[in-house]
């Protein structure tokens, strides 16, 4: 099976780069796949380099990168796939079940989700030719990788239209919280999949029915989601725990929501002397509990994790996730936008589609709890100001994907200075 591509910590006692960032590119109107792959080699080549510490204007210095670990990402998609002269078949997943656009302002995701659009977004930045996932242990490198991104492409500008090959159309950046929990303070990616579970989660399979060459790769959902935080602490602890469907101090997973309003957790988790995350609490105590009733039964945790053990087959719901917190500027009260970057790795979209849209799942709510019993506010807890599905292509040469492109062998920089004589 080919190698899927960095950045994807699905191994056993792998982390992802604490710090994110994600870009997004759009072919020209006129431009064909062979020039677009063109400029993709150009640009894995001089990512290459950055891991190495080489920056094209400081040439022949090489900056301080040891530690850094940049990590780079290459997903397609499904405009992708109409370039003239593409020469791979669009990969099976975008055969449907896709994000919707907005609907003028805001509008669902999905038929059927409860997951809006921000009543302020008009347009998805994220529905691109090309997305670029960088990740990295320093800031820097991440930073340092979206803006050579913009200088490479500006170099390839044609000067008699202006326009370049790619452009970039959006970029969103994030992080990882060392204290593994989200901005609702609840602890986060508790459910996530053991890693013995991941690859056959995250890689296309023959099974899954997709195109020969989609083999081994996958495909990368990203939804950039902002949480209404004043809303949120309004609630009381309770109402909190109740929505999430754990204990908001030790992480971990209700059992019981009792008669006199009181909730229970088994009395065995965490281990003593440990953290809800830490290995010694997988499975049974991290897991949330496959029987419960009442209150519980309708938790964010019940709501997205079913209990299906049949981790190959997509309808159990399972997806690998990895998911980068943000915080941001923003005008008026209270002067800042945050939430996540969910981001997540499966071998059909099919699998999020189904946790997103179908009632009994997250369909219908827009976080958890009783849809006909929502506390005030929090039916629009969580908006989406961005959300794309990528197919993400296994690792080869010169750069993933290029067969799509047309392009074999080791790729060349494209020619900068002749674009730029004309």
């Amino acid at each position: 099976m080919p190698e899927l591509q960095d950045g994807i910590a699905y191994a056993k006692g792998k982390r992802p780069g604490a710090f994110f960032a994600i870009v997004f590119l759009q072919a020209a109107p006129e431009c064909s796949a062979q020039r677009a792959g063109a400029m993709l080699g150009a640009l894995w080549s001089m990512y290459e380099g950055l891991k190495a510490g080489r920056v094209p204007d400081l040439d022949p210095v090489v900056v301080p990168h040891e530690d850094d670990h940049l990590q780079v990402l290459f997903g397609y998609g499904p405009n992708a796939f109409g370039l003239d002269g593409v020469a791979e078949p669009a990969p099976a997943g975008f055969e449907g079940n896709l994000f919707r656009s907005p609907q003028g302002r805001g509008g669902p995701l999905l038929p059927g989700a409860g997951l809006h659009y921000a009543g302020d977004v008009g347009a998805n930045p994220a529905t691109e030719h090309v997305c670029v996932q960088l990740t990295a242990n320093a800031k820097l490198a991440v930073d340092r990788a979206v803006v050579e991104t913009w200088k490479l492409l500006l170099d390839h500008v044609d000067p008699a239209t202006g326009i370049a090959p790619l452009s970039i159309t959006a970029f969103y950046l994030g992080f990882q919280r060392s204290d593994r929990r989200s901005w609702i303070d609840f602890h986060d990616g508790l459910s996530n999949l053991e890693a013995s579970e991941r690859s056959q989660v995250v890689a296309v399979k023959e099974s899954n029915g997709d195109r020969p060459w989609c083999l081994g790769g996958t495909y990368l959902a990203f939804i950039r989601i902002a949480v209404d935080l004043p809303a949120w602490r309004r609630l009381s602890r309770t109402q909190q725990e109740l929505l999430v469907g754990r204990d908001k101090l030790t992480g971990c997973p209700l059992t019981r929501a009792a008669p006199d309003g009181s909730l229970a957790t088994s009395p065995r988790c965490p281990l003593p002397g440990t953290e809800i995350w830490q290995t010694p609490n997988d499975g049974d105590f991290a897991e949330p509990p496959a029987t419960v009733g009442g209150a519980v039964a309708a938790s964010h945790v019940q709501r997205a994790n079913h209990h299906d053990r049949r981790i190959d087959v997509p309808r159990s719901g399972r997806i690998f996730r990895q998911g980068y917190e943000f915080l941001e500027w923003q005008e008026g009260a209270p002067g800042f936008r945050l939430g996540l970057n969910f981001v997540s790795f499966q071998d059909t979209p099919a699998r999020l589609v189904q946790i997103l849209g179908t009632e009994g799942w997250l369909g219908g709510v827009n976080f958890g709890g009783d849809p006909d019993a929502q506390p005030a506010g929090i039916e629009s807890l969580l908006s989406v100001y961005a959300a794309g599905i990528y197919f993400v292509p296994p690792k080869a040469q010169p750069f993933p994907g290029a067969s799509a492109f047309g392009v074999a062998g080791r790729a060349e920089p494209a020619p900068v200075t002749a674009e730029r004589d004309g």
